[in-house]
């Protein structure tokens, strides 16, 4: 291989050798592509084509295989604040301080019975996805609503915050300067610089989307380097976590308990797609790329199109 102004690598041919077989063709016209890529788009361009092709191969995703179902939504409780429990202790006796990360919606409703056993100054809290609005707006606000169900009970002041305006790309990129100026003592990074929150509680929405990453649009595909995204799917928009900061977790958790008039078997039908359809892929369902990452916790009518038997809180609470 031959370097061209220090930036560009071009593909060496051999003059000697005749490209007389199909075979050899195409690796030869394979290699031209590459380079004309990397020459048009640049190296974060190409490397960005090459991780897409790897993941490609791996799309049919393997069903997931921590998965427990509960016989009741008591109990899927009670396993989840066991796990947020034994998280926050571990993390603050392994390292001094716990990284939570939770989302709205039935999660809130699941923390509100827990009482902290931990030093909660000994925690900081982000949040997994966050619509910009003002953060006191208890209608539509996850810290607002946190705050007014445990937050404040809870007496935690280590929260960090959105910015409260309207504004998807300023609001996400301030929040990932915050989160980017903790240090590594309060949020860990990993190898590749992604920071790794010692529990991300993960809520699946009825068409798949985790955070405010929806199907077929394009804030799933972000795996490259940024840890936060705005999201347009809704008015006013959202931010959100990436898949790989939610994926890269110490322990990712998953839950689905409960049920109304309008889904008499919960979210059967999304944890059936979620965790055990072939013919699936992230772009699709953006849950189903947190299968080998998360233990999922259901309780029966939302696990009752997947054909398993019954757990218990002890083996769930284990498998994190």
């Amino acid at each position: 291989m031959t370097k061209v102004a220090g930036t560009h690598t071009l593909p060496f041919f051999p003059s000697a050798r005749p490209l007389s077989s199909p075979l050899m063709m195409q690796s030869v016209v394979g290699l031209v592509l590459v380079w004309l890529v990397s020459s048009i788009y640049g190296a974060a361009a190409f490397a960005h084509i090459a991780r897409a092709t790897k993941r490609g191969a791996s799309l049919n995703l393997a069903p997931a295989k921590k998965v427990h179902i509960l016989p009741t939504e008591e109990e899927v409780r009670a396993a989840v604040h066991s796990i947020v429990t034994n998280a926050a202790k571990s993390a603050i006796e392994s390292r001094g301080h716990f990284a939570l990360a939770i989302p709205g919606g039935s999660v809130l409703k699941v923390l509100t019975s827990l009482e902290p056993e931990w030093d909660v100054s000994k925690m900081t809290l982000a949040f997994v996805n966050h619509k910009c609005v003002p953060i006191d707006d208890v209608k539509t606000a996850i810290e607002a609503q946190a705050r007014a169900k445990f937050l404040d009970r809870w007496g935690a002041t280590n929260v960090v915050s959105l910015g409260g305006t309207s504004n998807g790309e300023k609001e996400a990129s301030e929040y990932e300067a915050k989160l980017k100026s903790l240090p590594e003592s309060i949020l860990p990074r990993d190898g590749d610089g992604f920071p790794v929150f010692d529990l991300a509680l993960v809520g699946v929405g009825d068409d798949g989307h985790i955070g405010s990453l929806y199907p077929k649009r394009g804030e799933i595909d972000v795996v490259d380097g940024p840890w936060v995204v705005p999201a347009f799917q809704k008015d006013p928009p959202s931010i959100s976590l990436t898949l790989p900061v939610m994926q890269r977790a110490k322990q990712t958790v998953i839950s689905a308990a409960g049920k109304s008039e309008k889904y008499p078997n919960g979210k059967a039908g999304a944890m059936k797609l979620a965790i055990g359809e072939e013919n699936i892929t992230p772009k699709d369902f953006p849950a189903s790329a947190l299968r080998q990452s998360a233990v999922w916790i259901l309780d029966e009518p939302n696990g009752s199109e997947l054909g398993m038997g019954v757990s218990s809180v002890e083996k769930a609470v284990g498998d994190v």
